[in-house]
């Protein structure tokens, strides 16, 4: 065979091996090719699904936040109205503290008040049979009346011997208990005063206030009791307890009181 011939064979044969490799070779790149589009095309679904649940999560954290920015609120009140309970429980705590303290004293002057009136009854029960002498508790006060002549003669301003011993009797039943301020009360009848004594006391006023510091000064000067705690008054015939219009009213008027005040 002539060399020509023979070469223009071996190119074809070189030629048809070339091309069988070239196929193969793109079929398995069309293959591959194949294979990543399809990775490709389910990467991009999963992207499209995290996409998905990602706005989703995006739009449940911002419900999140508003239902915790709701109870971030609403823990506040709360906080506030716990600190507005605290204060309250504080100031009742305090209230009833303070109200038990008060009944508790109420309970001492209830009681040094009974005792005080148990003191005068026993020590006086002569006068006070005779009514001459009367003792009430108005008030959560003691009061002790004197009536008509059993401390003054009429128009007079010095305390009469008999006089003088039921104070001394009084007196020693106020000096040890100093829970208790002593009020002195004048009171006369509407009798005009006349005569040489109208000199003297001008009118019913000026009497009534010149006996209520008479016992205030006997109180004091004779039985030691803290003029601190004594205070005199008088009214006149402005405050009567019976009509004047009778003679026995008159005398019911005509008193001296010495009322027994709890000291605050």
């Amino acid at each position: 065979m002539p060399k020509k011939q023979s070469f223009l064979i071996l190119c074809c044969i070189l030629v048809l091996i070339s091309a069988c490799v070239t196929e193969k070779k793109y079929l398995a790149l069309e293959a591959d090719h194949l294979k990543a589009q399809d990775q490709l095309d389910h990467l991009q679904r999963s992207m499209k699904e995290t996409e998905f649940k990602l706005q989703d999560s995006e739009e449940s954290q911002l419900e999140c936040f508003k239902e915790l920015s709701g109870l971030q609120g609403r823990y506040d009140e709360l906080e506030d109205r716990n600190v507005d309970l605290a204060r309250d429980a504080e100031e009742l705590k305090m209230g009833l503290a303070k109200r038990k303290s008060t009944i508790q004293h109420q309970k001492r002057v209830i009681q040094q008040l009974d005792e005080t009136r148990s003191k005068i009854e026993t020590n006086l029960k002569g006068e006070i049979a005779k009514q001459t002498i009367k003792i009430e508790e108005i008030e959560g006060k003691l009061k002790v009346t004197f009536v008509d002549k059993i401390l003054f003669d009429a128009g007079r301003v010095k305390i009469k011997d008999r006089g003088r011993e039921l104070l001394l009797e009084i007196a020693n039943s106020l000096r040890e208990d100093e829970s208790q301020n002593i009020l002195v009360e004048g009171h006369t009848d509407n009798v005009p005063i006349g005569g040489v004594l109208k000199e003297r006391f001008p009118s019913n006023w000026e009497l009534s206030a010149a006996r209520a510091a008479a016992v205030v000064r006997l109180l004091q000067e004779e039985t030691g009791l803290d003029p601190k705690r004594l205070s005199a008054t008088g009214y006149s015939y402005y405050r009567p307890v019976e009509p004047n219009d009778t003679a026995e009213g008159r005398r019911q008027n005509r008193r001296i009181e010495i009322i027994l005040v709890p000291v605050r």
